[in-house]
């Protein structure tokens, strides 16, 4: 086998690997909406991640960075639980 068949094989079957390595990666992310209130403010956010813990998560650090005026607040704001959960679907 020449040496053009032996590299045009490896970069297909890299590619091919790449492909099926980015699907799988991109089919296990879950997509929530979060909505958090603090002080009469409020603020709803989309946020993905591999797992809904992760998810969710990010989004409520979305909202309470958005919502809250001070570092105390943030705290505050992180460490209350959600007004709405909702899973999005995709």
């Amino acid at each position: 086998m020449s040496l053009k068949i032996k590299l045009a094989i490896a970069v297909f079957v890299i590619a091919v690997g790449a492909v099926l390595a980015i699907s799988s990666i991109q089919a296990t992310r879950v997509s929530y909406r979060v909505c958090m209130s603090i002080d009469g403010r409020s603020h709803c956010a989309v946020a993905e991640g591999h797992s809904e813990k992760v998810a969710i998560q990010s989004a409520m650090e979305i909202d309470c960075g958005l919502i809250s005026a001070t570092r105390d607040q943030l705290m505050v704001c992180e460490g209350t639980q959600p007004t709405s959960v909702e899973k999005v679907e995709k």
